[in-house]
């Protein structure tokens, strides 16, 4: 199984409600640039699980548009931003597909990297706006998979 974990772009610093938080154009490039790195690399994608928040459906709608044969994203609860990572890897035992892109937030997509890859939090690799982690593993479980890569938004897309 491949887990794409993608956190969303940089957003607006404040609006009406903390889930209404837009994209800034600097977040929509940020995005953009990692999704062409990956449609490069030819990962592939059976399924996209996006939190509810606007700023990572913003993003999963981003980043799906520059890949060829993307699945629809699916909102569920286990992504939203006051969720823990146990609940999504329970959530994620019950997903039998092989590619699975996930957009949220942080903490719980860094602590989802970590017990997947380390098996605990501490030392743990923070995900940074409109990074993708690439993580491949057997079965969903402590310490049980790899981090290939991370992808990083191209520096040449920064706004000043």
């Amino acid at each position: 199984m491949n887990l794409y974990l993608l956190r969303h772009g940089e957003a607006e610093s404040i609006a009406s409600i903390p889930a209404g938080r837009q994209l800034t154009e600097a977040g929509i490039l940020e995005v953009s640039s990692v999704a062409r790195q990956f449609a490069s690399s030819r990962y592939s994608l059976d399924v996209c699980f996006v939190s509810s928040a606007l700023r990572a459906q913003q993003t999963a709608k981003i980043f799906l548009s520059h890949i060829f044969d993307s699945p629809d994203p699916s909102t569920i609860e286990e992504l939203s931003a006051n969720q823990r990572a146990a609940q999504l890897m329970k959530y994620l035992e019950r997903v039998d597909v092989e590619n699975i892109l996930l957009v949220s937030h942080n903490p719980i997509l860094s602590e989802l990297l970590a017990l997947l890859t380390r098996g605990n939090v501490e030392d743990m690799t923070i995900l940074d706006t409109g990074e993708l982690a690439c993580v491949t593993l057997d079965i969903i479980g402590l310490g049980m998979g790899t981090c290939r890569t991370i992808l990083r938004p191209d520096a040449s897309v920064s706004i000043s």
